[in-house]
This record gives structure tokens, C-alpha cells and sequence, in this order.
């Protein structure tokens, strides 16, 4: 056990590469907090298809990077407050507004890790939804799993960066979306 320990200790210290699948622990969520009369209820979107790539660097973690990839057509809702058949029509709306069929990758690429406290991280970096390029910073906690990391964490995404305007289908905006779109992930990224 000592030995496995020294040596992954090692590699970790030298830089890892790991990849990020789906798994059954894991999941990847956005949030999206409508107002007016439906102020309180939120569609809650989780995306089934996703992978990655991660270099880590234990000892000098500013070094590390990570490339993330979401297939947007893989958007499920669920919400507990609408039926199956409204569900279809919300995520036919989130497809539609995600450009789907034109752009069916949402990417994030890091441009720059930094250690906080403990294991937590501020990951920046672009975020690609309909081929528009934004910044977006995450907050990362990070753990170590067996040989396996587990990253848990949230950002937030502005719909007006990447012009995602829904139309409303009640008269004077009584029911609409806010602004800012959160998003949470329990990711796992296992050693290639």
C-alpha cells in the first residue's frame, strides 16, 4: 500500500491526465429561475453526455488544465412540477435555444487554475454555447477518490452573453426567466 501511495503520489506531483465520463455518481446540472407568476419554480436541466480531459498537477496546481465538452442534445428535464408531456415541450425550447442542431457542443476550456484554501479552486476559462466564446470562472472542490478525483462545484451563466432570449408566451412579461442561469457539477475524472 505504501508503494501504491508513493507512486501516485509521484505521478500526481509530475502531472496526471485524467478523463471525465459520465458516471453514476456524477452529473451535471443547469438551473433556470423563471419570475413574474411562476416566480420560486425552477427547470432543472441535467445534460447526460458529456466528456473531458484533465491535467493535474498536484504539486504546482496553476499548471493544470481541463477541457470539457457537453453533447447539448443530451438535455433532460426534471422538473417535478410539470408533466411528461410539457417536459418534452421545455426541453424542445432549450434545444431550440441552445441552437442545437447548429452548435450540438457546449465547450469550456481553462485558461488559469488557482488554489484557494484547502482543496478548492478557482477554475477560469471560456465557456462555448452557440459557438459564442465567454469567460466563465468556476468554484471547484477537489477530492481524491482511490485513484479516482472527484470535483464538485458551480458557476453562473448570463443568458444575455450568449443571447439566449426566450420568448414569452404570456403578454407584458408576466411569467420570464432571470437572468443568471447557475449551474452545479459532481464530475469524476478517472486516471488514463
Amino acid at each position: 500500500m505504501r508503494t501504491f501511495l508513493f507512486v501516485l503520489s509521484a505521478a500526481l506531483a509530475a502531472g496526471a491526465d485524467y478523463t471525465i465520463a459520465p458516471a453514476a455518481s456524477a452529473r451535471f446540472q443547469l438551473e433556470v429561475h423563471k419570475t413574474g407568476l411562476m416566480s420560486g419554480k425552477v427547470h432543472v436541466f441535467t445534460f447526460e453526455k458529456y466528456s473531458g480531459q484533465l491535467s493535474y498537477n498536484e504539486a504546482s496546481p496553476e499548471k493544470s488544465s481541463v477541457n470539457f465538452t457537453i453533447d447539448s442534445g443530451s438535455i433532460v428535464c426534471r422538473d417535478t412540477w410539470v408533466d411528461e408531456k410539457d417536459k418534452k415541450k421545455v426541453v424542445a425550447a432549450a434545444l431550440e435555444l441552445m441552437d442545437s442542431p447548429k452548435h450540438p457542443e457546449l465547450t469550456f476550456r481553462s485558461q488559469s487554475i488557482t488554489h484557494r484554501a484547502g482543496g478548492a479552486y478557482d477554475v477560469a476559462g471560456q465557456l462555448s454555447i452557440k459557438g459564442m466564446a465567454k469567460p466563465v470562472t468556476l468554484k471547484v472542490t477537489m477530492a481524491a477518490e482511490g485513484r479516482a478525483l472527484r470535483f464538485k462545484g458551480d458557476a453562473t451563466i448570463l443568458r444575455k452573453d450568449y443571447k439566449i432570449h426566450p420568448p414569452s408566451p404570456v403578454p407584458f412579461g408576466l411569467i420570464g426567466n432571470k437572468e443568471e442561469m447557475p449551474v452545479h457539477f459532481d464530475l469524476v475524472a478517472e486516471p488514463r
